[in-house]
């Protein structure tokens, strides 16, 4: 059986005109050209139709002319695509930084940008090839880096590309780039404190990898808050349910002397397992505080009482600060803007 195979080539693409989509659609030029600058005024129900006799005679805006006729420096630049990286640090933590990615996305469809995720593997330099092909995209007008990163992965970035903003991560000393951050000491002592209130006195604080960020937060609350407990003894692991469990178990198991545990939710998923299978009680032998409120918190038997960080917002703000700078309405390279954290109270302290 033969086919007729018909390919839409770039001449093809090019011959149709904004007035063949306007006509297609049943609406003006103008609200053509509004619906591809994102305009607020233009109806769901008309967008959505422009949008689709677009994609039905395949048009594709030419962006040299919407450069010349834009005073918006974003589209005189033709620079409308950014990169999103991912560290390694955020892979054990999918379900915080998928909430991440989306208000990154969302706040980028909102203002006309392209987002390229790239996730950086293992060995940070035998990814460098590959984030280095996507950071030097045709268009680029910035990175956004989210998690862990060093000083030497940021100027190797800035190299390739301007423009860098840094997600839920302090800046390291000596780099130049925007920050969003998550108010990470603040939340882990509203942890702490309503472990206290709830009457634990000698809790355990599972932090993560030592000189992770938000491990340092964790010890660093753990400080300050020190004089609100009899003791609080600080353990360090990696961020996975499978580590809280072995970790719990253990410290029942050889008889340790806790009534209290604050570590992030994955952690503590692993630590509701232990305690359970010790025939222990939440939170009438054992009272639990997590971090990072994910969705399964308040699914759990008991619930867990957690912080949450807006995790769309870092995204959002991310966007909206890139934005800023490439448009010329924001200088301050050095900018910080924190996301605040707020105490989900449940059962389980």
């Amino acid at each position: 059986m033969a086919y007729d195979i018909v390919h839409m080539n770039d001449a093809h693409c090019q011959s149709v005109t904004i007035s063949a989509v306007a006509q297609n659609a049943g609406v003006s030029r103008m609200t053509v050209s509004r619906v591809m600058s994102n305009d607020p005024r233009v109806l769901p129900q008309t967008r959505q139709r422009v949008l689709a006799a677009m994609q039905e005679m395949g048009y594709v805006p030419n962006p040299s002319a919407r450069a010349m006729r834009s005073r918006d420096k974003l589209l005189a630049g033709q620079n409308s695509c950014f990169a999103v990286i991912f560290g390694t640090d955020t892979q054990n933590a999918d379900e915080f930084f998928c909430e991440v990615a989306r208000g990154v996305e969302s706040q980028a469809a909102a203002s006309g940008l392209c987002a390229l995720q790239v996730h950086w593997l293992e060995d940070a330099h035998a990814s460098w090839l590959r984030v280095q092909s996507a950071c030097s995209v045709a268009g680029m007008c910035g990175v956004i880096l989210v998690g862990q990163f060093g000083r030497e992965d940021i100027e190797s970035i800035s190299r390739v590309t301007p423009n860098v903003i840094l997600v839920d991560c302090p800046r390291p000393a000596g780099t130049s780039c925007v920050g969003i951050e998550s108010d990470n000491v603040a939340g882990c002592e509203l942890a702490l404190r309503q472990l206290a209130e709830a009457g634990s006195r000698r809790p355990v604080v599972i932090a993560g990898p030592q000189g992770h960020y938000f491990s340092n937060a964790m010890q660093s609350a753990a400080g300050n808050l020190a004089g609100l407990f009899e003791s609080v003894q600080l353990l360090h692991s990696d961020y996975s349910s499978k580590s809280g469990r072995q970790i719990v178990s253990d410290l029942i198991a050889r008889g340790a002397d806790f009534d209290g545990i604050f570590a992030n939710d994955t952690l503590c998923l692993g630590a509701y397992r232990a305690i359970h299978s010790a025939g222990l009680g939440i939170p009438k032998d054992i009272r639990i505080v997590g971090f990072d409120d994910l969705p399964i918190c308040e699914f759990l038997t008991p619930s867990l009482t957690s912080v949450s960080i807006d995790k769309r917002q870092l995204g959002r703000e991310a966007v909206a600060s890139l934005l800023q700078i490439v448009r010329g309405r924001c200088e301050q390279l050095n900018m910080k803007i924190t996301v605040n954290a707020t105490l989900i109270r449940r059962e389980s302290a």
